[in-house]
């Protein structure tokens, strides 16, 4: 094993590494005081490897040398079945191969997809333990968040969370990222370029690629998911009801779903499968990053698990590469979108049912406390719209005792004085950026 890590590592050091698109990453540094590991999880294709070399460019850029970096993808199909005790070799090799620089200054390790190799986190923290390494993990799974990880490491990871493409990534991919202030023609480029996000998403390597091909590359990211994140790693035998269950959900996006209904549905067609693998295979699912569930709020106990959640995909792409309607469904994307970009700031996320009956989309809770609604709607010009929507608000905001709230629409703008306070009415592109 160490002369495999050898060549690997000699490989590395001869290979042009790419430039990646610069994402936003907030705090993506290791201060020399911060002795921990770093670690980036995410869905697969997110972008979590070429953040990974965003950052070895950055330690170029800033004078350290390449062979100071040492960067092992673990699912390098040469390091298949490696065990924890190999894991010691990987210096072994890299010193072997430098032995000048053993006392020399400090070594970056970089390690993807580590969460491959079983025990993979002792290994971690008796390298942090012993010596001042900067070590930056990625991994594709939830399971890196998990309490036993946080227990094994002690303390010793800052975790960041990679998504696909936000819209202001997106544009700046294709070189149209925007100002504060637009012209009525960038404004009416920006709107273009929404819409096409809402179609293609935020995987990077499909963004710009020819839209006979988006389906069939996004398909694939998901067949990945199954297999690789979920059948190997949970040994699950019924993938036949688990690629049902997922592709439903894809195709059934900000929804309402319930376990139960899915159970019967499955049951009435024949297939045989518990309700317990079906809540098994939905957590497998959002463990993968793949897909998410939004719970009704203030709702506990028996009650609360009677009551359906909703399910978003970790991309608006998702949805178009599962779509079976002839025409796209611009609304499940709208709400989508808007989905992902408030997980990606507020961890608590639950939908809205007021004591009448009348449902609002999303309501956060950020860790101080502080609560926000939201509305998602393609539209407020039919008037009944605009009514359901607006007094859905006005209830939901007596009874949370909130002044401010937002509907999000894909165009308009503007706002609403009503009795319990404000409601703003914002566009999807303003919103995002």
């Amino acid at each position: 094993m160490k002369e495999l890590f050898k060549q690997l590592i000699v490989d590395f050091h001869k290979r042009e590494i790419p430039v990646p698109m610069q994402r936003d990453i907030p705090s993506f540094n290791l201060p020399d005081k911060l002795h921990k590991a770093f670690t980036l999880i995410g869905m697969r294709r997110s972008g979590k490897t070429w953040t990974l070399f965003q950052k070895m460019r950055q330690l170029f850029d800033e004078g350290v040398e390449r062979e100071r970096v040492i960067y092992i993808n673990f699912e390098d199909d040469r390091l298949l079945g490696m065990s924890l005790n190999d894991m010691a070799s990987i210096l072994d090799a890299f010193y072997e191969l430098y032995p000048g620089l053993i006392k020399e200054g400090d070594l970056y390790l970089f390690f993807d997809e580590i969460h491959s190799v079983q025990g993979w986190e002792s290994f971690i923290r008796r390298m942090l333990d012993n010596e001042p390494y900067k070590i930056y993990l990625t991994g594709s799974s939830a399971k890196m968040l998990s309490k036993e990880i946080a227990t094994s490491l002690r303390g010793r990871t800052l975790v960041r969370e990679i998504f696909p493409y936000s819209f202001r990534e997106y544009l700046r991919h294709i070189g149209e990222e925007c100002d504060a202030t637009l012209s009525t023609k960038e404004k009416a480029v920006l709107k273009s370029n929404l819409n096409n996000y809402l179609l293609v998403g935020g995987f990077p390597e499909v963004v710009g690629v020819d839209e006979s091909l988006h389906r069939e590359v996004l398909q694939g990211y998901v067949e990945t998911v199954i297999y690789r994140d979920i059948v190997e790693r949970y040994d699950v035998s019924n993938v036949q009801v688990l690629r049902k269950l997922l592709v439903h959900c894809l195709q059934n996006p900000a929804s309402s779903f319930s376990v139960n209904k899915m159970y019967n549905m499955l049951k009435s067609q024949g297939y045989a499968v518990s309700k317990n693998s079906l809540y098994d295979f939905m957590k497998y699912f959002e463990d993968a990053y793949c897909l998410f569930s939004v719970p009704a709020f203030n709702l506990s106990g028996k009650k609360a698990s009677m009551i359906p959640c909703k399910i978003y995909p970790v991309d608006p792409g998702l949805i178009k590469a599962y779509s079976v309607e002839r025409n796209f469904q611009h609304w499940s994307a709208l709400e989508s979108a808007v989905f992902s970009a408030l997980r990606q700031k507020e961890r608590q996320i639950n939908y809205f049912i007021t004591e009448t009956g009348q449902e609002v989309d999303f309501l956060t809770t950020s860790d101080e406390g502080v609560r926000q609604l939201y509305q998602v709607s393609m539209s407020l010009k039919d008037e009944d719209t605009r009514k359901r929507e607006v007094v859905a608000l006005q209830r939901a905001m007596k009874e949370m005792g909130l002044k401010e709230t937002c509907i999000i629409t894909m165009d308009e703008e503007g706002v609403f004085e009503v009795q319990e306070g404000k409601i703003s009415v914002v566009p999807l592109w303003k919103f995002l950026l």
